[in-house]
């Protein structure tokens, strides 16, 4: 699953480098040799956007995987004529109604609060200047054992960091068949629903894990996880050295504060309840 965007979500080229892997010097080559066709500022600044991300993807798929050419990648491609791209929406009321959804604005909020720069941040946590400055524009490219990172650093949990609330006091809730409220991704590949989420109780998720995708390192929150695979396999890494492999049908229970890493190992995509209380993720 590629990163989801707004259509009117701007991407430097800095940008577009982290969320596919491409070097940046790559993703120049590739503009110049007519694969990418970004748009370009007065000041002479690309400009990329959602389309660009899997375009890249792509590219680099074609060029790895399969060894093609640059000539026969522009032969396979489709037009990648900039006037098909959506126009990025930078101000108005377009752009105000994106902006307090998202997650970097919530971070951008929570860091302006406590009157930090992104330096102080950046020195806190251990995160790059450069990665938290692109998390609070674009909202992309965070990976879970950062995201739990800022999340505690903020004193807030992730869930509430990226969900509206799903759960009201004292009424039941209920989960349409076609799935939850979907979160903003953490990861390539990684697509987390929210079934339902309670201030005191659960926090209820299903996850579609595609193959090789993992959590990109450890990570550990107060409270007990229960994880039911539905479909396909998990791999899951307690404290560094108790690895269990899960097929579909099978479950573990185990505590939030052990540091815990996954993967899918499968060949098919990994369908997964997960269940955290209390709502700690």
């Amino acid at each position: 699953m590629r990163q989801e965007l707004n259509a009117g979500t701007e991407l430097k080229i800095s940008d577009l480098s982290r969320l596919t892997g491409v070097p940046v010097s790559t993703l120049r080559v590739w503009g110049e040799r007519g694969l990418l066709t970004p748009r370009v500022t007065p000041a002479g600044y690309r400009i990329y956007n959602q389309d660009h991300v899997k375009q890249a993807a792509d590219i680099k798929r074609l060029r790895t995987l399969q060894g093609l050419s640059i000539a026969a990648i522009k032969a396979a491609l489709p037009d990648n004529d900039a006037s098909a791209y959506p126009k990025p929406a930078t101000s108005g009321k377009e752009a105000d109604a994106i902006a307090p959804s998202s997650v970097g604005a919530r971070l951008r909020t929570l860091r302006q609060a406590r009157k930090l720069t992104i330096r102080e941040v950046a020195n806190q946590t251990g995160i790059p200047q450069s990665t938290l400055a692109s998390i609070e524009r674009t909202s992309l490219g965070v990976q879970i054992p950062e995201a739990k990172t800022l999340a505690s650093f903020y004193g807030v949990t992730l869930t509430s960091l990226m969900a509206t609330p799903l759960t009201e006091d004292n009424k039941e809730v209920i989960s349409a068949s076609e799935g939850g409220q979907v979160l903003p991704t953490l990861g390539k590949g990684l697509r987390i629903e929210q079934l339902a989420t309670g201030r005191d109780m659960m926090d209820c998720q299903r996850w579609f894990i595609e193959p090789g995708v993992n959590s990109h390192g450890a990570y550990s929150h107060d409270g007990e996880e229960f994880v039911y695979v539905l479909f396909g396999e998990f791999k899951i890494t307690i404290e560094e050295t108790r690895v269990h492999h899960l097929r579909q049908g099978e479950s573990i229970y185990f505590k939030s504060n052990w540091k815990h890493s996954w993967s899918n190992p499968g060949q098919t995509t990994t369908v997964l309840i997960w269940v955290n209380t209390p709502p700690s993720f």
